[in-house]
């Protein structure tokens, strides 16, 4: 009997560890298995993950000292609780149990059954016992990563495998033109523009959604380059200085965009000159015969010196609008969109129409413009393109409703790409209401910039809906300090609070327009 007992309490303990692991692994994963992201959600809501496991312990106890059936009903009370609260709130991004997951779950299992193999060696010691189990179990935040750190030389040999195959594809293609794009924003847009423009004359393959690190290019390369496809476009994102330069090693790009650079991610480039220097990795990395093309309107970009024959794009009457090649000028942007006219070095020009909103998109296109003008495709053949161009996901992209139209910005999450999605927003004629959480990883700036991102909110909002108390405490303070009546601010809990304190909000039979700008994941 006493065999089972001690076998049954190692299974409850082995099985509520396990799912909570679940927890831990899916952050882990969030966090882009890097201990940075993670040990900042371990600070700030581990507590909520554990929370959810407290019954683990006290039913061992009861197994202990109650027998058995009382420690079951304790635990299905728990278990129909937990369930219950599982079905109200579902993951933004749920846990994707790629082969990394499952080699990582496997070793959490061995590494859990080693503990739980420690604890039964105690057994003539209950305390003991339990305490080995209760501390295996408030560590299994920590036996994630350690898994990982273990798998790493294993992991390291699977990608370099797939890193040389997709080496070899690009080097078996020498007539393919590839195309890095980076920026601190503008750069999903500025893709999906290149690939819709460069695609009236060339086969033109570009990295899907936000695919923009290593093993994302690496596997766009493995799954969907064929040997017909003449140009690449490749999305370059970076967390730290030295990753574009990684980037450019593996797909050699022979032209370069650099969209626009601000603060962002700055908790771990630490600055923003690590930030300007980061994305200027892709000028360093071009050829002799490749070129840069910089937004001479980004302030951070403008007058830096590159290696790389530089072509400046921008928009007429901004600072240094005289040294640019391409220039945007007449520029007209309402709720129906955008016209302007793109004058190009050669001395011709043409005026452009889109149904895209927001004037920073001007900047966007011109880019577009400008690289596909280069690559040979006349100025008059690309108006009609331009006109056909639809926002990428997520970025300013217009979803009516019978009551309320969203404009759903929610994967922008820079200071002045929100300032550019509250211009937009200051064009409609109704109910102009804001939903959003603000900004993260802006290290000591995110503070002022919440700040600022308030005060703008309340020079155009009717209604401004916050996402979470503690991250939004500062866009409140600025929406007070730029005097915003408090019963127009609601602060939410969650997402799902904060639409339905929008759909709530009386209109008086005006139409709403509301900007959801950013949604953060949920590891924050």
């Amino acid at each position: 009997m006493e065999t089972y007992v001690r076998l049954g309490l190692l299974l409850v303990w082995f099985a509520s560890a396990l799912s909570a692991s679940l927890t831990f692994v899916h952050m882990w994963q969030l966090s882009a298995y890097q201990w940075g992201g993670y040990w900042r959600w371990l600070k700030e809501r581990a507590g909520d993950a554990y929370q959810k496991f407290l019954w683990v312990m006290p039913t061992l106890f009861l197994w202990l000292w109650w027998g058995p059936w009382v420690s079951y009903a304790v635990a299905a009370c728990y278990l129909v609780t937990l369930w219950r609260a599982r079905l109200r709130k579902g993951a933004k991004k749920p846990l994707k149990v790629t082969s990394r997951v499952v080699r990582l779950l496997a070793t959490l299992v061995l590494l859990l059954a080693l503990v739980g193999w420690g604890a039964s060696r105690l057994w003539e010691s209950p305390r003991l016992f339990l305490i080995v189990l209760g501390t295996g179990f408030l560590l299994v935040s920590l036996l994630v990563p350690l898994a990982d750190l273990i798998n790493r030389p294993l992991q390291r040999a699977i990608e370099a495998v797939y890193l040389r195959d997709a080496k070899r594809r690009l080097a078996s293609m020498p007539g393919l033109v590839v195309l890095g794009v980076t920026g601190s924003y503008g750069k999903t847009s500025t893709k999906f523009f290149l690939q819709r423009l460069l695609s009236a004359r060339y086969n033109t393959l570009m990295t899907p959604e936000s695919y923009n690190t290593p093993m994302g290019v690496v596997r766009t390369v493995r799954e969907q380059l064929r040997a017909t496809h003449e140009v690449f476009v490749c999305e370059m994102g970076a967390r730290h200085v030295g990753d574009i330069r990684r980037l450019c090693g593996i797909v050699r790009p022979r032209f370069g965009v650099i969209t626009a650079v601000g603060p962002q991610h700055l908790e771990s480039f630490h600055t923003l000159e690590n930030v300007v220097a980061t994305k200027f990795e892709l000028a360093d990395s071009l050829p002799d015969d490749g070129v840069l093309f910089a937004n001479w309107d980004s302030g951070e970009i403008r007058g830096r010196a590159a290696r790389a024959r530089t072509v400046r794009y921008g928009v007429a009457g901004a600072a240094g609008d005289a040294e640019m090649q391409y220039t945007a000028r007449d520029v007209r942007a309402d709720t129906r969109g955008l016209s302007f006219c793109v004058a190009a070095p050669d001395g011709t020009q043409q005026a452009f129409t889109t149904a895209l909103i927001g004037r920073h998109n001007v900047e966007n296109i011109t880019a577009a413009v400008a690289v596909a003008h280069h690559m040979g495709i006349p100025l008059k053949e690309l108006a009609p393109l331009v006109r056909g161009l639809t926002p990428a996901p997520h970025r300013l992209q217009l979803r009516p409703g019978p009551e309320l139209i969203y404009i759903d910005d929610a994967f922008n999450a820079n200071p002045e790409g929100a300032a550019a999605a509250l211009e937009a927003l200051a064009g409609f004629d109704g109910v102009r209401m804001l939903v959003t959480p603000g900004f993260v990883e802006l290290g000591e700036r995110q503070e002022a910039c919440h700040e600022a991102l308030g005060r703008q909110a309340a020079a155009v909002c009717d209604f401004v809906a916050l996402v979470g108390a503690r991250q939004t405490e500062a866009i409140a303070r600025g929406l007070r300090a730029a005097g915003f009546a408090p019963e127009r601010l609601c602060v939410a809990p969650d997402l799902a609070a904060a639409l339905a304190a929008v759909r709530a909000f009386s209109a008086g039979g005006r139409m709403k327009y509301v900007l959801l700008e950013n949604d953060l994941p949920d590891q924050y």
